[in-house]
């Protein structure tokens, strides 16, 4: 059976009201049958073909038809792409879509609401039904989860979803199962989009979509919402605020906000008043709510007496909230993760825009931020960022990010809006953080941190990183030469330092590291100006919810700025971003540097392989000069050295690193008075 109705009410100003309701159970098709193809609601996306599903009576969960949707591309999904138009865009009254689904064991399902006519321009919302038995519903794209439950395989399942778009409320139930409500950043519909992406395997039966459109009538008050803390630091007077909002015919003039904690009740007489059908009222009740002491208040509020009469639908005029007073709390700044590539097109389009909104926010100011941001240059999709660096691929590795642009706030994926930014700066932070990190001759810096925990995170770890403010670079290839907040070193690494901050606890913890400036390529943790374009982003997670709990930009003092120097290298005057050059001008070391640059040309040094895992060769051609070789770490210390005596004629020198940790290391060779410098990679 299939139907669609479209009811038409005639109001008493003379205004057709269309509610409109579709029905498909798949009953009157032939096994078979093209759904596109055979009916003039279902449509195939974006042509007829392939992306056509067939009926089939395989399985069903009435009668004996349904649709059967499945995916075997390597990525991404499809080809079968159909779309039932609802034949109009609906942005106000109530939208109802029902269906029932089965989901072949540890495959999956997906859907969306298109929120234009014309199909594929914008996505209202997705539905993610993933092959580990999750469901999410997501803005398009998935990059904002609003609501997250699990669903059964091999089983027919239910899913409602009941949509006041007036309101801006998202109701989603499950087999009759209230499962949560959300407000969409894209608040209306216009189609219902099935599209099985790679991997999924899923029957379809019962489809129902009806709308109604608003229609007001009489008095009719809602208490929308409350705008109070959930926890507050004693000694406290917290406002009672909230907005009213007309969904009734009438205009409202007059109402009683009334409060009670079950003790005392307080009543605010409004009136005066001329809101119009939807509009709004934000109140700020006279009287407030104290605290003393620790403690909790469990109030009601409601709205009485609306134009001294009733109200047609008294359920939503009252609210309740608890609030907690407590000894300390603090506010939140949310940390932005963002992982990104200059050789990724789509993040040229995308950075811009992200960046005007943490711009927004004060993004790393000292004692202004609204929200930390670092961001991680990954080493693909094209031949790599300068920027990437090991710490880098262990926090991809984290996220399990496998596709770029892709941002994360306080642990989560985002919709890098301001909205967000709001809600995650609105929840209650519990935690203390203070530190400093001071500069020693432009290379070394010391940062010392404190956390102190007011609520139990016993497994927490503390992040230290170095981010660099802005730079410019041109190797490219995706037009972005201005870079900002880029992570540089993270300390002691990427993993964090693991913290008991239950409450009451404190942790501390202290880090050194000697950096060096200029010259980045990939896989180094060398910066691009000087520990003055820096600063230090600390950072706690809560391990058991993956949750950023709280971050803190903290400013780089002492001298950093590195003194120039220069040194004689194969290919010219380097400065070696470390201050310890052999030369103090760059004219003294240009004078001295040419016999240098024709002896080490007819020497020939090549380091190879590299990078390396065990063991690398040193290849040479020696004119009877004494060799020794030196081998440094990141931070300038010793690890290895060998003198091998006078040596003549091309030589193959064996090295063997098997003991040394992954990491980048500094080969020096010296040839009589003569000093060569490479940089090795160990994998």
């Amino acid at each position: 059976m299939k139907k669609v109705l479209f009811i038409f009410s005639l109001l008493s100003f003379f205004t057709a009201n269309a509610q409109f309701n579709f029905i498909d159970d798949f009953e009157s098709y032939n096994v078979g049958d093209f759904i596109g193809e055979t009916d003039t609601v279902w449509v195939v996306w974006p042509a007829a073909g392939t992306e056509d599903v067939q009926v089939t009576d395989a399985n069903a969960f009435s009668g004996s038809n349904s649709l059967y949707l499945s995916s075997s591309a390597a990525t991404g999904g499809g080809p079968e792409d159909i779309v039932l138009e609802f034949g109009e865009l609906f942005d106000e009254g109530d939208f109802n879509f029902t269906a029932n689904f089965y989901v072949n064991n540890n495959t999956g399902s997906y859907f969306n609401f298109q929120a234009d006519t014309e199909i594929g321009e914008t996505w209202a919302m997705d539905c993610f039904l993933n092959n580990d038995g999750t469901i999410q519903f997501s803005t398009g794209g998935g990059e904002t989860v609003f609501l997250e439950s699990t669903y059964p395989f091999d089983t027919w399942f239910n899913i409602e979803m009941n949509i006041n778009l007036t309101l801006n409320q998202w109701e989603v139930m499950i087999d009759n199962q209230f499962i949560g409500t959300f407000e969409n950043t894209i608040n209306q519909v216009a189609s219902l989009n099935l599209y099985p992406l790679s991997g999924n395997q899923y029957y379809l039966d019962d489809v129902s979509v009806s709308h109604e459109p608003f229609n007001p009538v009489g008095i009719n008050a809602i208490l929308s919402s409350l705008d109070l803390p959930t926890y507050v630091q004693f000694p406290a007077d917290v406002d009672i605020m909230g907005t009213v909002l007309n969904y009734g015919a009438e205009t409202i003039n007059s109402m009683d906000i009334v409060w009670t904690d079950g003790t005392n009740t307080y009543t605010d007489n409004v009136s005066g008043l001329s809101l119009e059908t939807l509009d709004t009222y934000n109140f700020t009740h006279p009287d407030q709510l104290s605290f003393t002491d620790a403690d909790t208040a469990n109030i009601t509020v409601s709205i009485e007496n609306v134009n001294a009469g009733a109200d047609v639908d008294d359920t939503n005029n009252s609210m309740n909230a608890t609030v907690f007073a407590v000894e300390f709390v603090t506010q939140k700044t949310p940390l932005f993760e963002h992982f990104t590539s200059n050789t990724c097109g789509p993040c040229a389009s995308f950075n811009p825009g992200f960046q005007n909104l943490l711009d927004a926010n004060d993004v790393n100011v000292i004692d202004q931020a609204k929200v930390t941001c670092i961001k991680y240059q990954v080493n693909w999709p094209g031949s790599g960022d300068q920027a990437f660096n090991s710490d880098v691929g262990t926090r991809v590795q984290y996220y399990e990010v496998s596709g770029v642009p892709s941002a994360h706030i306080d642990g989560k994926s985002t919709s890098s809006s301001q909205a967000e930014i709001d809600q995650h700066r609105n929840m209650p932070c519990f935690l203390e953080i203070t530190g400093t990190a001071v500069a020693t001759d432009g290379t070394d810096l010391a940062v010392d941190v404190t956390v102190k925990s007011h609520f139990d995170y016993p497994n927490s770890t503390i992040h230290v990183a170095i981010v660099e403010d802005e730079y410019n670079n041109t190797a490219g290839t995706n037009g972005e030469t201005e870079f900002f907040q880029v992570m540089r070193k993270m300390l002691p690494s990427a993993d964090g330092t693991s913290a008991d901050l239950s409450s009451g606890n404190t942790s501390t913890l202290s880090e050194n590291v000697t950096v060096a400036v200029g010259n980045v390529t990939q896989n180094s943790f060398r910066i691009w100006e000087d520990l003055g374009n820096c600063v230090v982003v600390v950072f706690v997670v809560d391990q058991d919810t993956k949750q950023v709990l709280h971050s803190k930009v903290i400013e780089i003092t002492g001298n950093t700025i590195v003194t120039p120097t220069w040194s004689c290298e194969p290919t010219g005057c380097i400065d070696p971003g470390t201050g310890e050059g052999e030369f103090s001008s760059l004219a003294d070391c240009e004078a001295d540097c040419v016999s240098d640059i024709e002896f080490w040309n007819a020497i020939d040094v090549q380091l190879m392989p590299n990078p390396a895992r065990d063991n690398f060769s040193i290849e040479l051609n020696a004119s009877s000069q004494n060799v020794s070789v030196s081998v440094y770490s990141i931070t300038g210390q010793i690890v290895s050295e060998f003198n091998y005596g006078t040596l003549k004629g091309k030589q193959i020198i064996p090295m063997n690193i098997s003991s040394l940790q992954a990491g980048i290391y500094t080969v020096k060779i010296k040839m009589n008075n003569e000093v060569s410098t490479h940089q090795l990679i160990k994998q």
